[in-house]
């Protein structure tokens, strides 16, 4: 284990020196959109922060600085207190990711929350074996980007550390959960393993890959976006937790004429166990309502991930030529799995109790309809609203503001793994 630890030394060092780097390099052309000439700072307010039936009543708001350490360069300062989850995000990027050949993204995250559902392991979980878990969540991730083919090809290095703290466990004797799952409630609580609870910190050390064949912003019609990573998990407080992670997957738009046209997105997400304990639930692949409408909050985890959607997306109108405000609706089949390799079944469950077998896992449906409004003039901000619902009878309603500081500030209220 010693020798393992010594021989990542080199390729960390490595990263952190090509960072540094890229960090020395000018910043000419780099800005982010809607950023003054002279450093500054300004107030944003996050909205949609302010409540949602899992986290409560609550405010969301943040600093940003600009031209922080380099030209161009900016920093932000985010928190969003709620009645059952805070978060606190602080992050610095030394250019804009959307228009820099070369960047460095840094940030931090806390999380605390006494809603973290568990339903259980794997595709056939029940709805009625939900237990409440509160936990807190500390990430750091250092990223640094290079784009190669004109912007094409975009090549993402990382490194990070992440704490997890589970300060309340309910009973693994519970007879709603299935025994891989009251296991794993034993695993989280077990000694033998290391201190999974009440904390776990761990190293992650990747590279993301993105290949884009999209028309030109700021609204692509065509083309194609194709996303590939790998990480490799160690956990500095138990030599027993380790894995490897791979994510893949394609988007693609196809015009239909005009505003219309079809966007469609397959992703797959394969978990590889290199330790002697399996993984904590809260590092796994999850599929909830944040990916397909429809289901409830943090609904299914398992070790692999499947997801495939379509959506038709069409223009409905836009008052005085400044807000545009359009329509979609979309079909969505994905599940999760201990091995999509094995256990993935081309054949889609309507029932709610489909029945799921060792070696047989089908695809669970949902439709959803949703409106979509921004500026005409830009990308972003874009206020993403998806009504869903599934074989379940959950209605799940979806709200996502997308801005220009995205690449800074994830999802306020995202504690999951995406």
């Amino acid at each position: 284990m010693l020798r393992r630890r010594s021989g990542a030394r080199p390729v960390l060092a490595l990263l952190l020196g090509g960072m540094i780097g890229l960090v020395a390099a000018p910043a000419a052309g780099q800005a982010f959109p809607g950023a003054p000439d002279e450093p500054g700072t300004n107030l944003r307010v996050y909205p949609l922060a302010t409540w949602s039936p899992r986290v409560g009543v609550g405010a969301g708001a943040g600093l940003v600085v600009h031209h922080l350490g380099r030209r161009h360069a900016q920093a932000l300062l985010a928190a969003a207190p709620a009645q059952h989850e805070q978060v606190a995000t602080a992050a610095w990027a030394s250019a804009n990711p959307d228009r820099a050949r070369q960047y460095v993204l840094v940030s931090a995250r806390g999380l605390h929350t006494n809603r973290d559902w568990f339903y259980g392991l794997g595709p056939g979980s029940s709805s009625d074996a939900r237990q409440p878990i509160e936990r807190s969540a500390v990430q750091v991730r250092v990223r640094a980007g290079q784009y190669f083919l004109d912007r094409r090809l975009l090549l993402q290095p990382h490194v990070g550390l992440s704490t997890h703290r589970v300060d309340r466990v309910l009973s693994p004797a519970d007879p709603r959960l299935d025994e891989a799952s009251r296991q794993h409630l034993r695993q989280l609580a077990s000694s033998r393993i290391g201190p999974l609870s009440p904390s776990h910190t761990g190293l992650r050390v990747g590279v993301d890959v993105r290949y884009d064949t999209r028309s030109p912003r700021p609204r692509p019609t065509r083309g194609v976006l194709l996303n590939g990573g790998w990480e490799r998990y160690g956990s500095l407080s138990s030599s027993f937790v380790q894995y490897d992670r791979l994510d893949l997957s394609a988007r693609g738009l196809v015009p239909l004429g005009g505003a219309h046209h079809l966007a469609g997105q397959l992703s797959l997400a394969h978990t590889v166990v290199r330790g002697e304990a399996s993984v904590p639930y809260y590092l796994r692949p999850m599929l909830d309502g944040t990916r397909v409408p429809g289901l409830a909050r943090h609904r299914f985890v398992g070790s692999d991930r499947l997801i495939g959607s379509v959506l038709y997306r069409f223009p409905l109108v836009q008052p005085l030529g400044v807000v545009r405000l359009g329509g979609h609706v979309g079909l969505h089949a994905a599940s999760v799995y201990d091995d999509v390799f094995s256990d993935a079944a081309l054949d889609v469950a309507f029932d709610d109790a489909a029945a799921v077998s060792d070696t047989s896992v089908p695809l669970r449906p949902a439709a959803s309809i949703g409106l979509r409004m921004g500026l005409s003039f830009r990308e972003v901000p874009s206020l993403d609203l998806a009504l869903g619902i599934s074989p379940e009878g959950v209605t799940g309603v979806r709200f996502a503001l997308q801005q220009d500081l995205q690449a800074l500030r994830p999802p306020l209220h995202q504690l999951r793994q995406p």
